[in-house]
């Protein structure tokens, strides 16, 4: 039975194989990953790993205005590997799946369920500035409480089968007469299994839950300057900059829930090891490109902002509904104008 990891990619190669070997560990019989405008060598690696059978690798040329990631989904959605997979996720290479009782990926989505919404549980960069090369999972432990009145922080990826849609979204897969259940099994409310536009679970989170994603989408100080002048794969117009640093770098709380997955991730990172020197050429462009920024003064600036900018401090919900009403209020005056 496949169960395939899908992702896309464009200049993330130092770290690909700590996602990878996490996943694998994790249940991933498979990865379907896209490419587009490498320049990191990490098109060589991709490349290396698919000869070696770890994943199959689509290097694409993005056309039209829309966001690369969604022209990667039509890929996606179209390949053969993905529409005869069991079980198929749709997931970013800073989202690491944990289960809490020890289990993996293969015994998540019962037989007579379609779809399992799969929360983002927000890590921030736990105080450090440096990027070190080693694992987001190790270095990053402290995180957003299991419910933050944050919509960003309540977003999630699908765990799903690919039979039981007509396509692939960013959040979710496209149709509406699948069968969803959270993660024990239990059915979500029909509102959110027939509403497309949900794509965060504020109103339908039960916790406690029994697997989720963690979202590791500042990193380090450092790796949050790369990430900024990568730029977003599914909103290239929006910046990545100290606002959004403001909403996703919450360290409220040590969570270290994932670690009885890690030995098992170590072995599966080990058994990695022939593809290290291709790893590390990535490390090296990556490096070498950070250099080159520090010398900006904008990337300074924001680097020193963000240093200013330890935390994030959970909402009450109260400050989320106000904050609701005002952008309603805007939307409102917008098309009263």
């Amino acid at each position: 039975m496949e169960r395939l990891g899908i992702t896309c990619l464009r200049d993330e190669g130092p770290w690909l194989l700590d996602w990878i070997a996490h996943h694998q560990a994790a249940g991933i019989t498979h990865f379907l990953i896209a490419s587009h405008d490498l320049s990191d060598g990490s098109g060589a690696l991709l490349d290396a790993l698919a000869d070696a059978g770890h994943i199959t690798h689509l290097p694409f040329t993005p056309k039209g205005p829309r966001p690369p990631q969604w022209q990667a989904l039509k890929l996606f959605a179209k390949h053969d590997l993905y529409r005869a997979a069991e079980q198929a996720l749709f997931f970013d290479v800073d989202e690491y799946l944990v289960v809490s009782d020890g289990g993996n990926i293969s015994n998540l989505l019962p037989d007579d369920a379609d779809a399992m919404p799969l929360r983002w549980h927000l890590f921030g960069h736990s105080g450090r500035s440096q990027w070190e090369d080693t694992p987001v999972t190790d270095r990053f432990t402290r995180a957003a409480p299991d419910f933050v009145a944050v919509p960003t922080a309540n977003h999630f990826k699908t765990l799903h089968r690919p039979s039981a849609f007509d396509g692939l979204g960013v959040h979710r897969p496209k149709g509406k007469q699948a069968r969803w259940v959270d993660t024990f099994a239990k059915p979500m409310p029909s509102r959110f299994m027939e509403g497309q536009s949900f794509i965060q679970l504020l109103g339908h989170l039960t916790l406690p839950e029994r697997a989720w994603l963690n979202h590791y989408s500042v990193r380090s100080i450092e790796e949050f300057v790369l990430k900024a002048a990568r730029g977003l794969p599914n909103h290239t117009e929006k910046p990545v900059d100290a606002g959004y640093w403001a909403l996703r770098n919450f360290n409220t709380q040590e969570d270290l829930r994932i670690e009885p997955m890690q030995e098992a991730t170590r072995a599966a990172r080990s058994a990695l090891a022939e593809f290290n020197p291709l790893h590390d050429a990535c490390v090296s462009y990556h490096r070498g490109v950070l250099e080159k920024l520090k010398r900006r003064k904008e990337v300074v600036d924001l680097m020193w902002q963000l240093e200013l900018m330890q935390t994030s401090t959970p909402p009450r919900f109260g400050k989320l509904r106000d904050h609701a009403r005002l952008i309603q209020g805007i939307g409102q005056e917008v098309s009263d104008g």
